[in-house]
């Protein structure tokens, strides 16, 4: 009897010291310690067989920009778990992000698996409004001869607005604006932007990104347009995918457009600040500038 008490006494410990460190590894994470956190992850012994500790150390490295690291995390979580369209998702993301900090030889050795992760995250969810955005930018992004398509990125958009009308509006345009088709661009842009009610909430940040942009590109809406980057700006992390220099760039365009030499030059500065020798912030400074006082 003694033997079989000190084992659920010894067990309940066990359990109490995971669940403190779990709980420390999400205090560090929250506090965007991810340093601390990764480091708190590799202490785990059963690390590498808990898909949700290695999706935590993945998204710290991710977090750290430690690429390669997180590219490996996200293919032993492929291979670990082959249905989870959140881990081909991210995987294909921080193959994304690696080709975009990498020189252009390493960028076209990647591209294959960008793409096949993003494919295979709908394949398992036909939903999934992130890797259909994935996919638009990656065929708008690059050129005819590795890969890139406006046709196949019009469609994905146009198959994106069955399942959300706003972010359809929103890719369609985007696609448009790409193909140096203004007046589409515009047209669609502007249809989005009228699907959206006063103080309305979105569960993805990028799309208070997207209509500040709207906003601030055709100057409509303006105090509209700030309330939408200022909620960027405050939800921001790296799974957003616009830096923040250009939140920061997009606020003193809206200022700038309302008349407001202040905080226009407050915002542009700080882009500045965030990116050096940033050369749109840069143009935008002098038109800036010119504004009376």
């Amino acid at each position: 009897m003694r033997q079989f008490i000190f084992l659920i006494v010894l067990t309940s410990v066990i359990a109490l010291n995971a669940q403190i460190v779990s709980s420390d590894i999400d205090y560090w994470i929250d506090a965007g310690n991810y340093k601390r956190a990764s480091e708190l992850l590799l202490e785990q012994p059963k690390l590498y067989s808990n898909p949700v500790l290695l999706d935590k150390l993945g998204e710290s490295y991710a977090y750290q920009e430690e690429w390669d690291k997180a590219i490996d995390i996200y293919k032993r979580l492929t291979s670990l778990i082959m249905d989870n369209p959140s881990y081909f998702f991210k995987y294909g993301g921080v193959l994304a992000k690696k080709a975009q900090n990498s020189n252009p030889f390493v960028g076209l050795t990647l591209i294959g698996r960008i793409k096949s992760n993003f494919k295979k995250t709908l394949i398992i969810d036909p939903l999934h409004t992130g890797a259909y955005w994935a996919l638009i930018d990656f065929y708008v992004s690059l050129p005819g001869i590795v890969g890139g398509s406006y046709d196949k990125a019009y469609e994905l958009a146009t198959q994106l607005k069955q399942i959300s009308t706003l972010d359809g509006y929103l890719a369609l345009a985007y696609v448009y604006e790409y193909n140096d088709e203004p007046a589409n661009a515009k047209t669609n842009y502007l249809e989005a932007l009228s699907l959206v009610k006063d103080s309305e909430k979105f569960e993805r940040n990028q799309l208070n990104y997207q209509l500040g942009k709207v906003c601030s590109d055709y100057g409509l809406q303006l105090d509209s347009g700030i309330e939408y980057m200022t909620t960027y700006i405050e939800n921001h992390s790296i799974k957003d995918g616009v830096p923040l220099e250009w939140a920061y760039y997009r606020m003193a365009l809206l200022y700038r457009k309302k008349g407001n030499k202040k905080n226009s030059l407050l915002w542009i500065n700080r882009a500045l600040e965030e990116k050096k020798g940033f050369k749109r912030a840069l143009e935008e400074k002098q038109r800036i500038l010119a504004l009376k006082d």
